[in-house]
């Protein structure tokens, strides 16, 4: 996968801005990695593809995945939506935070485009809801190429301002969208006002199944501040000056505290979590993506043939 990492790299992606575009290029791009890897076979499952077989019927070989790897795949399809998908995406104040080329917001977008894209093309449906310290768009889970379009355009429109407001986002989401749905939370989750676990609680309470998806910049992570300065807070303009050598090292065992809190709710309600820096490729998220999708999937399948079995006996 390394030769592939171009496609993936988000200071270089950040000069595409037909996020359409964007996503295609990372999208096939990882397609074709997965197709290489010698762990072909399991990773079929998640692209949908199947290696060519004598026999098959030829109008459904994708015949631009043969042009770029030179062997011939054909597509699967499924008789229905197989999955239903949400994506929370946070646009508040502090997602404008970037201490590179790529803002929090910048990389929460290009994954959101990407991850639109991946679900479409596994007849998925998707849908996006962006929150600041209301819900400011809600487009409910649909699989048309038509409606992705319309999560590119919205996406692309998006601007980071205001407070964050991850309890009504998600409450939001409790009372809006099917149950037994995919929820993807993308956000700094910043919000120090209020305690996300009991809505979270709630949305498996729901039967959603949810993954978090943390993003941050490289400069919150190491505090990598190197003299005395004054911190403003975008969302509620408050003021601090800085030591950073007095600071650096109780900021960053209070950072570590207050994410080491979410991940264990997390994990005491069975919901996937992982942390994203604005620096690395998009690919480590993307196939954390795929392995919960595949997990549910199978999950999916194991319940569906249970009940096949015990309606048979």
């Amino acid at each position: 996968m390394q030769n592939d990492l171009h496609f993936l790299n988000p200071d270089e992606l950040a000069g595409i801005a037909d996020l359409s575009l964007l996503a295609r290029r990372v999208v096939e791009g990882l397609l074709a990695g997965l197709h290489r890897s010698p762990h072909f076979g399991s990773s079929i499952e998640f692209a949908q593809y199947r290696q060519y077989v004598q026999g098959d019927d030829p109008r459904f070989v994708d015949w631009d995945l043969y042009a770029r790897t030179d062997r011939l795949h054909t597509k699967q399809f499924h008789e229905e939506t197989n999955l239903r998908c949400s994506i929370l995406l946070d646009a508040s104040a502090s997602m404008s935070y970037a201490s590179g080329k790529v803002s929090k917001l910048d990389y929460a977008r290009m994954l959101a485009a990407c991850l639109a894209m991946l679900l479409v093309k596994q007849n998925d449906s998707v849908g996006l809801s962006t929150f600041q310290e209301s819900v400011r768009l809600f487009l409910p889970p649909r699989s048309s190429s038509r409606h992705l379009q319309r999560v590119f355009v919205e996406l692309a429109n998006v601007e980071a301002g205001g407070q964050t407001n991850l309890v009504h986002a998600i409450q939001h989401a409790c009372e809006t969208l099917p149950q037994r749905s995919m929820v993807i939370l993308i956000s700094d989750l910043l919000d120090a006002e209020n305690d996300m676990s009991t809505y979270i609680r709630l949305l498996r309470a729901r039967s959603f199944d949810v993954l978090v998806l943390q993003i941050s910049d490289p400069a919150e992570r190491e505090f990598s501040i190197a003299k005395s300065t004054l911190l403003i807070d975008p969302e509620n303009q408050r003021e601090q000056f800085v030591v950073p050598d007095d600071m650096r090292e109780q900021y960053l065992e209070n950072r570590r505290a207050y994410f080491s809190a979410i991940r264990t709710a997390c994990i005491g309600m069975q919901v996937e979590m992982d942390e994203f820096d604005t620096s690395e490729p998009l690919d480590r998220a993307l196939h954390f993506f795929l392995q919960q999708r595949q997990q549910l999937m199978s999950a999916m399948s194991g319940k569906r043939a249970g009940a096949a079995g015990g309606a048979s006996r």
